[in-house]
C-alpha cells in the first residue's frame, strides 16, 4: 500500500522563503541581470594585434511572426563605440562610459513581420573591447541577444548593412563572435538599463549645419612619417557632431585626430572602418579647428546639431 504524500509544514516552507529572501539581499543569490540572456561578445581577432585600434561589424538576423503594435526597445552598449543600424536604418550611436545606464531606444517603428537584421558597426581605440545588445518586445520577451550566433566582418559592405545579402550568401567573409559572458563579467560588471530615448535625428538626411570641404591637402605634419595631414578651420566655435568624409580605403595604418578649441585640443587615434568612406563622432562636441592625420582621401569635414 502506497503511503500518501505529506506536504511540508507551513512553518518549513516559511523558513525557506525567509532564507532565500536573505541570502538574495546578501548577494548570495544573484538576481537575473535586466539584459536577460545578453552576453557580451566581441570579434574574435585571431590575427588581431594588441593594443591596434580596431573596428568591426557584428550582425545577426531574427524572425519576428508579426510587426510588433506596441513598444519595442533596443538596450545596447559598446566599449568603447557604436553604431546601431536597424533593417538598414542609421539610427543610433554612442559610447561606453563605466558606471552609467546602458543606452536604449525604441525601435518598433522599424521592425518588420519576418527576418530582421540587427548591425552594430564597433569601435575601440586599444583593439580589444565588447558589445551587448537586444532588443526587448512589449511582453517582454527578447527575439535577439548578443550572444555567439552573431557572426562579425571587417569591412564596411552597405549591401550587408541594409539586408540585400542573406548571411548565408556572406558566409566566406563573415566569422563567428567571441563570447566573453553575461553581465556582470569582466571589467563592466553590473549593468542597467536606461531611460528611453528617441533615435538621433544625425542618423537621418538632416543637413549639416556647417561644412568645411577640403580640397587638397595643405602639407602639414604633425608626426614623421604622418604628412596627409589636413588642418580644418571653422573660423568660430561650432557645436554639433564631427562627421569626416573620405575616399574610403582598405589599407591599415596610424590615423590620428585632434579635435581643437581655442587652442586646447584633444588628441585620439581615429578609428575608421574598411571600405565605409565615412566616420561620425559618438558624442556633440564643442571645436572650432580639426585636425585630421593619416587620412590621405579627405574629402569635407562637417558639424551636425
Amino acid at each position: 500500500m502506497k503511503k500518501a504524500h505529506r506536504s511540508a509544514p507551513a512553518g518549513t516552507v516559511l523558513a525557506v522563503a525567509l532564507l532565500a529572501m536573505g541570502l538574495a539581499q546578501s548577494g548570495c543569490v544573484s538576481a537575473p541581470p535586466p539584459t536577460g540572456a545578453a552576453e557580451w561578445i566581441w570579434a574574435d581577432g585571431g590575427g588581431a594585434e594588441p593594443g591596434v585600434p580596431a573596428s568591426y561589424v557584428l550582425l545577426r538576423d531574427f524572425e519576428l511572426p508579426a510587426a510588433p503594435e506596441a513598444a519595442a526597445r533596443l538596450f545596447v552598449v559598446a566599449d568603447r563605440e557604436y553604431a546601431v543600424h536597424l533593417n538598414g536604418h542609421q539610427m543610433a550611436r554612442g559610447a561606453y562610459r563605466r558606471g552609467e545606464p546602458i543606452d536604449e531606444f525604441q525601435v518598433a517603428h522599424l521592425l518588420r513581420e519576418g527576418s530582421n537584421r540587427l548591425t552594430i558597426e564597433a569601435r575601440a581605440p586599444h583593439g580589444d573591447g565588447g558589445v551587448l545588445a537586444g532588443v526587448e518586445l512589449d511582453d517582454g520577451s527578447m527575439p535577439v541577444v548578443t550572444d555567439g550566433e552573431w557572426r562579425f566582418t571587417e569591412a564596411w559592405d552597405p549591401r550587408l548593412v541594409k539586408g540585400e545579402i542573406a548571411l548565408a550568401d556572406a558566409a566566406p567573409t563573415l566569422r563567428p563572435v567571441r563570447v566573453w559572458g553575461r553581465p556582470p563579467v569582466g571589467r563592466w560588471g553590473r549593468v542597467s538599463r536606461g531611460e528611453l530615448r528617441k533615435p538621433d535625428q544625425i542618423w537621418r538626411s538632416a543637413v549639416a549645419w556647417r561644412i568645411v570641404r577640403v580640397t587638397a591637402s595643405p602639407g602639414l605634419e604633425i608626426e614623421p612619417g604622418m604628412r596627409s595631414s589636413h588642418r580644418v578651420d571653422f573660423g568660430r566655435e561650432v557645436a554639433g557632431v564631427l562627421e569626416l568624409d573620405f575616399r574610403p580605403s582598405t589599407t591599415k595604418g596610424h590615423r590620428e585626430l585632434r579635435i581643437c578649441l581655442a587652442g586646447d585640443c584633444e588628441r585620439r587615434s581615429l578609428v575608421l572602418t574598411p571600405g565605409r568612406p565615412a566616420w561620425r563622432d559618438a558624442d556633440p562636441r564643442s571645436f572650432d579647428t580639426v585636425i585630421v592625420s593619416g587620412v590621405p582621401g579627405l574629402r569635407a569635414v562637417r558639424a551636425r546639431r
